[in-house]
């Protein structure tokens, strides 16, 4: 049995951030084992990469048939899906392809074993017939797309997000169950390339995770432009019948059965860990009853040697966070348990149209959590950017606490979205009051004028 300094499972961004970093920091025998043809994890090979492809060129094409609300005239915009699909994979190809990631790892002294990993012992993984040792692991599995039990759905069959972008033809119309992040986004695309959609969504509106006023303008936005919204329902039977699905749903506090019909259905209800196949339960290792791992605050399971980092800790499912917490879990465990884990503070796109920004608390949770909440809003119809850009869909709303000045959380709807949030996010993590926020001089014509107009229009509630 080969011995390692430290073995990490999984190839994806917590997992090549932890390699570096223990590189880096000195360790001498570093080992990476996947079992995918493709390392890199699921985020630039089938997530969120391909995802974003597919909704620029949706975006151009959206664009290119609103060519008359800029006094332009295009004779006809059209598309075809192989070319878009192509368009995506030159794109996975330059993250991914050709070796890359293996090439990046070969550079950085890391070895690269090939399989599917499992614990055998608290020290000790199986690949195949293969055994190896480590002073520590780093778990950086991934995750999983979540498959509710819905009578009918697994012989009904359906597609996830992983087929929305692999797709060799479009189905006339869809049911996605599931009006998150994931579900919008594959909306987002199958609508703007001609496929009838339907969305279900259990909460009481759309993005369940954000603000209320911000997913009640995405929701409007969506409606205008042909999709069909039910929030507060849910699918309780799934049938195939005549080529197509069958959904039955039912709706509100009273259950109202409505039975919904498409060519096809997606799942898009959420994401979990991959813990499972691992057998944790041989290296000690325990789970919560949603299959998450309990980790304390430097990422360490109960067993000592073993850490979670990225979407398998199962705690905040971006990329971006996977990233930290790979460095993290490398620092802690070749180095000493000396960095903790903090995710208070971490901002978040849903590339749709209009786009959403966010980081911290809403107001919702602000009032729940007993502080004297101020609120400040701007409308991106009054900036002038929104108007020449025809983008004036959206808001910028900043929830703030009244005793301390402080800033609770950003929440913005419209172009550019994702990108402006940042400075919400920059001005929590500083500790950078609102009013300063609202002080500061900001360029003309932007969208980030939106933020210091929100700021300064923060009142108590």
């Amino acid at each position: 049995m080969r011995i390692f300094d430290l073995i990490i499972v999984g190839s994806g961004s917590a997992g090549i951030s932890a390699a570096e970093t223990a590189r880096e920091r000195g360790t001498r025998s570093v080992a990476i084992v996947d079992s995918a043809k493709r390392l890199g994890g699921e985020c630039p090979n089938r997530g969120c990469v391909p995802t974003k492809a597919l909704l620029r060129s949706t975006e151009i094409l959206s664009l290119a048939r609103r060519a008359g609300e800029f006094g332009l005239r295009i004779p006809r915009a059209d598309f075809q899906l192989r070319n878009i699909m192509k368009r995506k994979v030159r794109i996975t190809d330059a993250l991914t392809g050709g070796g890359r990631i293996e090439g990046v790892l070969k550079r950085l002294g890391v070895e690269v074993i090939r399989g599917t990993a499992s614990f055998v012992s608290p020290g000790s993984i199986a690949v195949g017939n293969k055994r190896y040792g480590a002073k520590r692991f780093i778990v950086a599995t991934g995750s999983e797309a979540v498959i509710p039990p819905i009578p009918g759905l697994q012989e009904s069959g359906y597609l996830t997000s992983e087929g929305i972008v692999t797709l060799k033809r479009l189905p006339k119309s869809i049911i996605i169950i599931g009006g998150g992040p994931i579900g919008v986004e594959s909306a987002q695309i199958l609508s703007e390339l001609g496929v009838r959609v339907t969305i279900v969504e259990f909460a009481a509106h759309l993005l369940p995770r954000e603000d209320d006023d911000i997913a009640d303008i995405v929701s409007s936005a969506f409606q205008k432009r042909g999709m069909i919204v039910f929030t507060a329902t849910q699918a309780v039977r799934v049938e195939k019948k005549n080529g197509g699905r069958r959904v039955v749903v039912e709706i509100g506090i009273e259950k109202k059965r409505k039975t919904l019909a498409a060519e096809a259905v997606l799942v898009a209800i959420g994401k979990r860990p991959v813990i499972t196949p691992l057998k944790p339960e041989k290296a000690g290792i325990e789970v919560d009853k949603r299959g998450r791992p309990k980790l304390n605050e430097f990422l360490q399971t109960s067993n000592p040697a073993v850490y979670v980092a990225g979407d398998a800790a199962g705690q905040m499912l971006f990329t971006h966070v996977a990233h930290e917490q790979g460095i993290l879990a490398a620092t802690n465990a070749v180095g000493g348990d000396t960095v903790t884990s903090d995710l208070r503070i971490v901002p978040r796109g849903t590339f749709i149209s209009p786009e959403v920004g966010s980081v911290g608390m809403t107001e919702t949770e602000a009032r729940a959590a007993g502080v004297r909440v101020g609120v400040g809003s701007a409308a991106y119809a009054t900036l002038g950017k929104a108007l020449v850009s025809g983008e004036t869909d959206g808001l910028v709303k900043i929830i703030a606490d009244m005793d301390s000045g402080l800033i609770l959380g950003g929440h913005v709807v419209g172009a550019a979205a994702a990108e402006i949030v940042h400075e919400i996010a920059l001005a929590m993590f500083a500790d950078v009051p609102y009013a300063t926020v609202a002080k500061m001089i900001h360029a003309y014509p932007t969208y980030a004028e939106g933020i210091g107009a929100a700021a300064y229009n923060v009142q108590a509630l």
